[in-house]
């Protein structure tokens, strides 16, 4: 499934890092079929933007599960060092009620969108 719309992840380690940008490392697997064993497809540091879906990532707790919702990646190319950074965004993002404090199943589904703020095209997530 890999880092992607609709994809279920397990979160490792939180940083906020302003009112609207939490970084957090998250890992995404699937199971082999075939094996029975769990296959890491994506693990990274993804940036939470926008005030409501960073702050919103900034309450999750290690082993939390999230499933991503508006994602994105872009790349940046610094000429001088001959190197392509990737920053992965995500933009929205459920988690089923029962993470953190509480219980119950299925979704939160007051999803958080990115606000009107943009990032400035010159920032890139040192991760």
């Amino acid at each position: 499934m890999g880092f992607r719309k609709g994809a279920w992840a397990t979160v490792w380690d939180v940083n906020p890092k302003t009112d609207s940008i939490t970084s957090c490392r998250i890992a995404i697997s699937r199971k082999n079929k075939q094996t029975g064993e769990y296959e890491q497809e994506f693990s990274g540091y993804v940036s939470f933007i926008g005030t409501g879906t960073a702050q919103k990532a900034a309450s999750l707790k290690v082993k939390d599960r999230i499933k991503l919702d508006e994602v994105d990646v872009k790349t940046h190319y610094d000429a001088a060092k001959k190197t392509t950074y990737y920053n992965f965004n995500v933009y929205s993002f459920d988690t089923p009620e029962g993470n953190g404090s509480g219980g119950g199943n299925g979704l939160d589904r007051s999803i958080t969108h990115v606000d009107d703020g943009e990032l400035d095209e010159e920032w890139n997530d040192p991760f």
